[in-house]
């Protein structure tokens, strides 16, 4: 505040009224293969319908489009990334009035097969320029009229460049020396799914300020995810650098799938480290809080090919959480009749029984989460573990994700305190900010209780000329009733039941 040195009133604001805001609890990441659209790119969608627009209908080649449509049947934010190998974009020209050569060259919005369902339609429009439609399997998706070519034309929006420069399917560009089109329907030939994507497509990589595959996901600050997953991809190289980029990043989980097909034994025996017959399968543990794994592969059905097929469990399991925080909290167990009960999923693979689930689920050390039909309730996710071995609170999803919820919150209200005096007024404010909102998880049953300390104990005359502000969270978390243990007593006729 400056300081007045002639007489009269002056008025400042000091705005001290910081508050925790309000931050989204389900924000899945997936990497993967598609039909089509954007490469190497993060591209958000909310719902089945634009993630069909921009990446094509499914195939049982790209598992990952089953995960997604999985996810957005109950989840609204979804990054994709979508990786290829030696893959080519469908090219074609449209002609010049006098059909002597190319006046616009033109390639499909991304790469892939996909095009060979891609026809553009040339006809002379009402006034001047050319009605051009674009048609997707023989639907008429895309329709712009009045449309000019020539480079005299660029500066006008009805220029073809400027008319379809967002175009989803076809991006055009002219030639600059003619003026006339060819009416007629003209197609794009030489797309190329290429390869399947390997390893390394997925991991991906980072080079100066360029990213490919999962590396995109890798700076928190960047994009903002609470889970992240490669569906369907199950190598030993994949599982091991989505589990590190989950707690690089600090604040999310990775869901990893097992190969399909495998039995009770030798998926304990695969996240353990010591199934064999594969070199890609795991050749040591998984062990961290950051993960968590679900097992078998559960059957869905595709209408777009009208078929039935297996899809890898990690995109159901992300469908389970998005759903337990749409009707409760990112602290309440995401499994069990009320939650974890994912419809549209016709079977699964295997249903395990309870010998078997104590087994991959009850042993210590094994940490598979189960699908299990039960006979009158359906379909059902039976387990909610993470990847860490330790016996802590931090072995079960309900506890991890309430704490990554929390620090992610906490951290961004607080950012605001960064730079400000490192005094008991700052202090305050820092508890003034937690506080209440540790009261409303605990009022919202996340927390048994809690303390928030910030004061001289912790900042001492050391941090304080380390130029360093502590505080301190002690936090007791709610804990799901994963055993209902029920006793019934027999007492003789004349007993008194106080005495039990």
């Amino acid at each position: 505040m400056s300081i007045a040195v002639s007489p009269g009133v002056y008025a400042s604001i000091l705005d001290y009224s910081n508050y925790i805001p309000r931050l989204a609890s389900t924000i899945c990441a997936m990497i993967g293969s598609a039909s089509r659209g954007p490469t190497d790119e993060r591209t958000l969608v909310t719902d089945v319908g634009s993630f069909t627009e921009t990446f094509g209908p499914p195939s049982s080649d790209h598992p990952m489009m089953y995960a997604a449509q999985q996810y957005l049947a109950s989840g609204r934010q979804l990054w994709i990334v979508r990786v290829a190998n030696y893959d080519v974009t469908a090219t074609g020209a449209l002609r010049d009035g006098t059909n002597v050569a190319n006046a616009v060259a033109m390639s499909a919005s991304s790469s892939g097969s996909w095009a060979d369902d891609l026809s553009v339609v040339v006809a002379s429009a009402t006034g001047t320029g050319y009605d051009i439609s674009i048609r997707y399997q023989g639907v008429t998706v895309e329709v712009k009229r009045g449309v000019l070519i020539g480079t005299a034309n660029s500066g006008s929006e009805r220029y073809i460049e400027t008319q379809f420069a967002n175009s989803l399917y076809v991006a055009f560009s002219d030639n600059g020396g003619y003026t006339t089109l060819r009416a007629g329907t003209y197609t794009l030939t030489g797309g190329d799914d290429g390869a399947p994507a390997d390893d390394s497509d997925i991991v991906g990589t980072t080079v100066g300020n360029t990213s490919t595959g999962m590396q995109l996901f890798a700076n928190p600050e960047i994009v903002d995810v609470n889970m992240i997953l490669a569906p369907g991809r199950w190598e030993k190289t994949v599982v091991n650098a989505l589990l590190a980029l989950a707690e690089a990043r600090g604040d999310c989980m990775a869901i990893v799938d097992p190969p399909q097909g495998l039995t009770v034994q030798q998926v304990v025996d695969w996240h353990n480290g010591q199934l064999t017959g594969n070199a890609d399968y795991l050749a040591s543990a998984i062990n961290t809080r950051y993960g968590a794994l679900y097992w078998p592969w559960l059957q869905v059905y595709d209408s777009y090919n009208d078929q039935e097929l297996y899809t890898a469990p990690s995109g159901v399991a992300a469908r389970v959480w998005a759903y337990s925080d749409s009707v409760s909290e990112p602290w309440f167990a995401p499994a069990g009749l009320v939650r974890g009960h994912p419809l549209g999923v016709l079977d699964i693979e295997h249903s395990p029984t309870l010998g078997e689930r104590d087994y991959m689920y009850g042993q210590p050390g094994n940490n598979v989460n189960p699908f299990v039909n039960f006979i009158h309730d359906g379909i059902t996710c039976w387990g909610q573990k993470t990847l860490q071995r330790a016996s802590t609170a931090l072995d079960r999803i309900n506890v991890m994700r309430m704490l990554l919820y929390a620090r992610k919150v906490i951290s961004t209200a607080v950012r605001y305190l960064v730079f400000e005096p490192n005094d008991p007024v700052t202090w305050l404010r820092f508890r003034q900010l937690v506080e209440p909102f540790l009261r409303n998880i605990a009022t919202r049953r996340g927390l048994y209780d809690f303390r928030v300390v910030c004061d001289a104990t912790t900042n001492t005359a050391y941090y304080i000329d380390q130029n360093t502000m502590r505080g301190k969270i002690l936090l007791k978390p709610t804990k799901a009733a994963e055993i209902i243990d029920i006793s019934f007593v027999l007492t003789p006729t004349g007993a008194s039941f106080q005495a039990f």
